[in-house]
């Protein structure tokens, strides 16, 4: 990178910063930091949902993922739109009929501070992992265009991000989060006209070459069972993964529990599942277009976009490619650390140390959180598959016994609080045999383990009585 990418890069993370810490203005509470008054307006909620489950592994490994298959990913997009519409239509009333700060308070009003305790800590765990790879991803492209190892390249982005979310609470992460899907989009369009200069003809060149390689092929055929991207495993996969991402997980309901009411809640959930759908399509096209332009050579899926910047992006740009990265990475970066000090302090600390209940512990939560994601980065620097694959993988694992909680707390029949802790056992030991053992493609992850969660649960229960 030259001097004026270094300007537009810092120039960049000043504004982002400076705009989120203006519109978190000054915070007055916990639950203010966490939920700024409910009074966020749906569209931005929707944005900042968005760029939070996509962030880099969107904008740097999907476009690999084209680059070395087709546009079979977006069978997944369409699962997530049905099973957000499910969530907004069963799940988010609830949520706000029952005034919930934290989404685990959810499982204590149907079984007690044990189950609430119990879920939140898996939701913790799952977040370290997943979000570990995601992050990680962001070093790749920062190692190669200046030189840094992953682990410097983890803590700039680690500290930058640090700013604005401990001062300006969740107001600031969606303000920010709103600005840094505008940020990537255009960087992605600016790669799109790009290559349309790059490759002779353009994008009909493009488009030709790759329908003629059957690049742009959406629905599959085959094994159901073991290849991911057949129509049914991956529409089927993506709906429940969405139910459970989108209805379980504290980091896409707490800024859902945002909203001023349950029916912009409603809109801003739908409505990201579209955008979500628009968004994947956007950067597996880039992969396509990279794939022509390359004309098929042999490049690590992580690396394609990488790849493509450093060697092709005139100076100025490339610094608004490499802030485009960094837009992707913070926005999921401070929503994590947010989410993760929110459920800390709503599921632990409320209750068992109610005096600590204040701002200050909160802030203190943001940044102890902060290290504990940029350590877990370090743990995937070994990764050779498409890390979008291998994050989704990792949440998946967990998803379909927290999925069980809710759906059995969404039932009339009572269930005892040991029923379904070892229903949720069983799933999460089923799935280390699924994933060690067998050949099941990934997006049935979250059926199975809700599956053998809610089946247990209900046989215990049966003994029990």
């Amino acid at each position: 990178m030259q001097t004026v990418d270094f300007i537009v890069l810092f120039g960049y993370l000043t504004i982002v910063s400076g705009v989120a810490l203006w519109a978190g203005g000054k915070q007055s509470s916990a639950k203010s930091y966490f939920l700024a008054e409910q009074n966020l307006p749906w569209w931005m909620i929707m944005l900042s949902v968005v760029a939070t489950e996509t962030s880099v592994l969107t904008f740097l490994s999907i476009p690999g993922v084209a680059y070395w298959g087709d546009l079979g990913f977006l069978q997944l997009a369409l699962g997530y739109i049905a099973g957000r519409w499910i969530v907004a239509r069963y799940l988010l009333p609830l949520y706000f009929e029952e005034g919930l700060e934290s989404t685990y308070e959810f499982l204590r009003n149907r079984w007690g501070q044990s189950v609430q305790r119990f879920g939140s800590l898996v939701f913790q765990v799952t977040r370290i992992l997943a979000d570990g790879v995601r992050l990680f991803m962001t070093a790749i492209p920062l190692a190669l265009i200046t030189g840094w190892s992953y682990g410097t390249s983890i803590a700039v982005i680690a500290v930058f991000t640090l700013v604005y979310t401990i001062l300006g609470g969740i107001r600031s992460v969606v303000w920010a989060d709103s600005i840094q899907f505008f940020i990537y989009i255009i960087g992605a369009f600016v790669t799109m006209g790009l290559l349309s200069i790059l490759v002779d003809g353009g994008w009909l060149t493009i488009f030709a070459e790759a329908r003629a390689a059957g690049k742009l092929a959406i629905f599959h055929g085959g094994d159901p069972v073991t290849q991911q991207y057949h129509f049914l495993t991956a529409i089927a996969g993506g709906m429940f993964l969405s139910l459970a991402s989108h209805g379980t997980d504290h980091l896409m309901v707490q800024r859902l529990m945002a909203a001023r009411n349950a029916r912009d809640g409603q809109k801003a959930l739908i409505g990201s599942g579209f955008m979500a759908f628009f968004q994947f399509a956007l950067f597996l096209l880039v992969g396509i277009g990279i794939w022509v332009y390359y004309k098929g050579a042999d490049i690590n899926s992580n690396e394609v976009f990488s790849t493509f910047i450093i060697n092709n992006l005139p100076v100025g740009l490339r610094g608004l490619i490499v802030a485009a990265i960094f837009s992707a990475a913070m926005s999921t970066l401070s929503s994590s650390i947010n989410a993760l000090a929110s459920s800390t302090m709503t599921d632990w600390i409320k209750w068992l140390m109610p005096d600590l209940y204040t701002l200050r512990t909160s802030r203190l939560l943001s940044l102890i959180w902060t290290v504990v994601l940029a350590g877990g980065a370090t743990l995937f620097t070994s990764m050779e598959g498409p890390l979008v694959e291998i994050s989704l993988a990792i949440a998946s694992f967990t998803y379909g016994g927290l999925l069980g909680f809710f759906l059995l707390g969404r039932v009339k029949a009572e269930f005892p609080a040991s029923s379904v802790i070892t229903g949720f056992v069983a799933s999460i030991a089923v799935m280390v045999f699924v994933v060690s053992f067998t050949a099941v493609a990934w997006p049935w992850y979250t059926l199975i383990g809700l599956s053998v969660m809610v089946s247990t649960s209900v046989t215990m229960h049966l003994i029990q009585k």
